[in-house]
């Protein structure tokens, strides 16, 4: 049953909880780990670029500084750089200072954002030349993917390793909480929007458009698609966590922030 409770506390929790149930996807793949501890919430996979490997819930009881300390020990050990997400319900309160401290820097604020669904705009028809469909085929799911190595910029000598690790997201697979949505020009994807149903929450993640397609309003499009497909699944709550870039189109469509990430790297370079 979908709890669809509009409170701010609610709101702001949901805006962690969708996060971490569809990132927590990255460790579960073929080579890949997913330490879900009571104190912490982190993933490893074979790749070694971020954000493929990232600490993503961090609460524990008492002194934090051993666990941040074996945290920081894994990677170092692997060789790989990796992100550290500062939630809104992290702790201790001087986290971002800990983690300062031991050498991270801070990518990024993310804004999380929610709106009731039962305001959202209309859908928008397809701009000419533009074919909109979900992703349910394997060639459809290639083309997503593709998509996603685009955006992160994968090396090329790690393509197949993240092909791999892509397949073993549940998008396209049937009763699948999560679902993805493609725009197609001259037969090549050239935007996407994800979609994960988590029981609470609709959320809308992966917006991103190639550079030839921009300008047309394909972000807010698939975006109203993605969230009209979470309405009629009955969910009244939809959440996403936008970039400083996007943030003015999600307000137009009707969101609102309600909370606030901190993403914090070691290792290299990185910007949501």
């Amino acid at each position: 049953m979908i709890a669809n409770d509009l409170s701010l506390e609610a709101c702001v929790g949901a805006t962690e909880e969708n996060f971490w149930a569809l990132w927590s996807n990255f460790g579960k793949g073929p080579g890949c780990a997913l330490h879900d501890e009571q104190s912490a919430l982190w993933f490893d996979t074979p790749l070694s670029y971020l954000p493929y490997n990232a600490v993503l819930r961090f609460r524990p009881e008492g002194d934090a500084e051993p666990l941040i300390d074996r945290i920081f020990d894994h990677y170092q050990k692997r060789g790989v750089p990796f992100a550290w997400v500062v939630h809104p319900s992290a702790t201790p309160a001087n986290l971002a200072e800990l983690l300062r401290a031991r050498g991270m820097t801070k990518a990024e604020i993310v804004p999380g954002m929610t709106m009731d669904l039962a305001d959202l705009p209309p859908r928008e028809p397809c701009p000419e030349g533009v074919v909109i469909r979900e992703a349910t085929t394997d060639e459809d799911l290639a083309q997503a993917y593709s998509l996603v190595a685009w955006r992160w910029g994968v090396p090329d000598d790690q393509q197949q390793e993240h092909r791999e690790l892509s397949y073993s997201f549940p998008i396209g697979k049937p009763g699948s909480p999560a679902r993805c949505w493609l725009a197609y020009m001259n037969g090549q994807a050239v935007s996407k929007a994800l979609l994960n149903m988590d029981g609470t929450s609709a959320g809308v993640h992966g917006v991103a458009t190639k550079d030839e397609a921009r300008g047309k309003g394909l972000a807010r499009t698939l975006t109203l698609e993605a969230l009209h497909a979470g309405r009629e699944a009955g969910y009244r709550l939809g959440v996403l966590h936008s970039s400083a870039m996007a943030r003015s189109l999600y307000e137009k469509i009707g969101f609102r922030q309600v909370s606030e990430f901190g993403v914090y790297v070691a290792g290299a370079d990185f910007h949501v």
